[in-house]
């Protein structure tokens, strides 16, 4: 479980993207924007300072939790937020015999913080059980409502759970799944309207053995995505890393932790002896990232893409220059979008264009311009090398290899390349059943 049991379930309780901290970490008399953010990056610098990775038997560390203090500055800010100096409760619990089970919890709360920001939430629950050598652990957790108002907007996350079952292995890696439920996700906006829905959210992790080294795998579905009037259904995105460097990899994830303030995007320019650490080890292990699926369904039909990005064999020298390293990494990509698809997309658009007309135009006359639109997208596509028909499906195949990237075997010119793109094959022009 590592630092989940520290700070992750503390920080999940306050979205770092809501925290809108103070993009300038250098100056000395900063403003304060928010005091939830201030006390948050307080808290977790400690829990890193005083439990560092959290590696090893977890019930040492949890007794050690449940007594923590922070220090007198940390405690203050946290008291100004959360009405206490330690705003989580961890106890042990009663478990069976030869089990010993901890409770976590973050009690609700109501607070109106600088800047007309305003965070509520109900209470956060996780219950933990191991076995008296900490080598396994199950969890379950709920938090049933989490809101966030500011001026710009507000936000609403009901009915979160959480489950997983893992295992701790000689290496000290905890392996096993993990699971986390969304019933809704709901934001929207005040000062330019907008608003989105995401319903039945579901964010499933696997670590796994791989020989000496590891797989990771993380898996999105979201049933029903709501933007304005827009319907667009079941999201899914599936990615897996395999023969991954994990020590590596939690440098890296560590040091951007450390160096990011909350709400901030990382400057990976400031990470390079660790991408750099984590490069190394995907060329030597022959590390994949693959994403096995990523689709969407919209007005009936889906779209999906998928792929595989790697690393080949490297020299030291490949590690001196960004150019050097991309002509190095190797990447294939399949996307397929459904001419079906297409079509409904410009039906939607004509019969909108046709409800602003003062002459409303015949169904027969809709049916008409659907189709010529439709087959003029797809012979444009197809006529200029970026997809190609397989049935009644647009495919399009991205390669990159050796710093040289192709769609359907078409040289496509790189930024700052010579700017000339070799000719492609004989041209072949879509042809549709009718």
């Amino acid at each position: 479980m590592k630092k989940l049991l520290l700070c992750a379930a503390l920080m999940a309780s306050f979205p770092a993207m809501a925290a809108n901290a103070t993009d300038n970490a250098k100056a000395p008399a900063a403003k304060t924007e928010s005091n939830m953010a201030d006390a948050m990056e307080a808290a977790t610098l400690e829990l890193e300072q005083s439990f560092g990775t959290a590696k090893g038997n977890p019930i040492p560390i949890f007794d050690k939790l449940a007594v923590y203090e922070f220090s007198a500055p940390t405690g203050e800010k946290l008291k100004k937020v959360f009405g206490s100096a330690r705003p989580y409760t961890l106890t042990r619990a009663p478990a069976a015999g030869g089990m010993i089970a901890f409770d976590f919890s973050v009690p609700a709360h109501n607070y109106a913080d600088l800047n007309e920001q305003n965070w509520s939430w109900s209470a956060l629950k996780l219950h933990m059980l191991t076995d008296e050598a900490g080598r396994t652990m199950t969890s379950t957790g709920s938090w049933p409502v989490f809101m966030f108002d500011s001026k710009s907007g507000k936000g609403i996350v009901n009915n979160i759970t959480l489950e997983s079952k893992q295992s701790r292995n000689s290496d000290d890696v905890w392996i096993g799944a993990a699971r986390v439920e969304a019933k809704s996700i709901e934001m929207s906006g005040k000062d330019k309207p907008f608003s989105i829905k995401m319903d039945k959210l579901s964010v499933s992790s696997v670590v796994e053995p791989n020989g000496k080294d590891y797989d990771l795998a993380s898996d999105l579905r979201i049933e029903l995505i709501t933007v304005m009037d827009e319907k667009i259904e079941d999201l899914r995105a599936s990615l897996r890393m395999s023969k991954l460097d994990l020590k590596a990899f939690e440098q890296l994830s560590s040091e951007i932790r450390k160096k990011t303030k909350p709400g901030a995007e990382p400057k990976l320019d400031e990470f390079g002896p660790q991408i750099k650490a984590f490069a190394k080890g995907m060329s030597a292990r022959g590390t994949a990232i693959e994403l096995t699926e990523m689709s969407v369904g919209y007005l009936g039909h889906r779209a999906l893409l998928k792929g595989r990005f790697s690393l080949g064999k490297t020299v030291e020298s490949d590690f001196k220059t960004t150019t050097a390293l991309v002509k190095k990494m190797d990447a294939r990509f399949e996307m397929r979008v459904p001419v079906a698809l297409v079509s409904a997309v410009t039906r939607k658009i004509t019969l909108s264009q046709a409800e602003k007309q003062a002459d409303k135009p015949s169904p027969e006359a809709i049916d008409a311009t659907v189709k010529s639109m439709t087959d003029t997208y797809v012979t444009m596509a197809v006529d200029a090398g970026y997809a190609r028909l397989d049935g009644d499906v647009l495919v399009s195949m991205l390669d990159y290899k050796a710093g040289k990237l192709t769609v359907n075997g078409k040289a496509i010119a790189m930024p700052g390349g010579a700017g000339k793109t070799p000719a492609a094959g004989g041209k072949k022009r879509a042809r549709r059943s009718k």
